[in-house]
Order: structure tokens, then sequence, then C-alpha cells
């Protein structure tokens, strides 16, 4: 089992299981119910989704490009946001328009 990718927003992750789902590539999703368990809110206990090894290749393959249009391309630029498709002033770290934390974010390799 390998875990491909973390995160406080766990809709984020289900999206990303969705994706993985839909191409046939089996998943399942660590911490899913972990953060409403506990009062402590860190990432040890952020929903992570997890692929069999022999999957990971293709999973992160095929997540790469969503991961890739939320982040900036250039350091200074402005960023799109995953979650609400609005452009972000390079200077913020979470989204205006939906308060998404792209500094909440974790892809694992």
């Amino acid at each position: 089992m390998r875990e491909i990718f973390g995160s406080r927003d766990g809709s984020m992750v289900g999206h990303y299981q969705s994706i993985l789902e839909e191409a046939s590539i089996p998943c399942f999703i660590r911490n899913e119910h972990a953060a409403s368990l506990s009062e402590l809110q860190g990432p040890a206990f952020y929903p992570v989704l997890c692929v069999d090894d022999e999957f990971y290749d293709a999973a992160m393959a095929l997540l790469q490009p969503y991961y890739e249009a939320g982040r900036s391309k250039e350091p200074g630029s402005d960023w799109i946001c995953p979650q609400c498709r609005e452009t972000v002033p390079s200077s913020f770290d979470s989204c205006w328009n939906c308060q998404y934390d792209q500094s909440e974010e974790t892809v694992l390799v």
C-alpha cells in the first residue's frame, strides 16, 4: 500500500478517489473519519488516498494533471483554486472565495 494524496479537505481526497475508481484503479481513503473522532486537527489525522504498490505509477500519472491544475507553475504567479476554480493572487495561501487552504494539501511520493 502507498499513500498518494492527503489533505485536510476530505472532499478533495474523495474527488481524487472518484477519478481513480472511474479508471478502475482500486483505492481507499485512510483516516476518512479520523478528524471527527478527535479534537486534534493535525496532518496525522487528515484523510489520505492510498493504492496498492502495483497501481501507484498509474494512479500518480492519472492524478498529476488534476493536482497541477490547482498549483502555480512559477513562484510568485497567481494560482487556480482546485475547489472553486477562482483565480487567487500569489500572495494568498487560501482562496478568497471558498477559503480553500493550499498549504494544508500534501502529495505523498
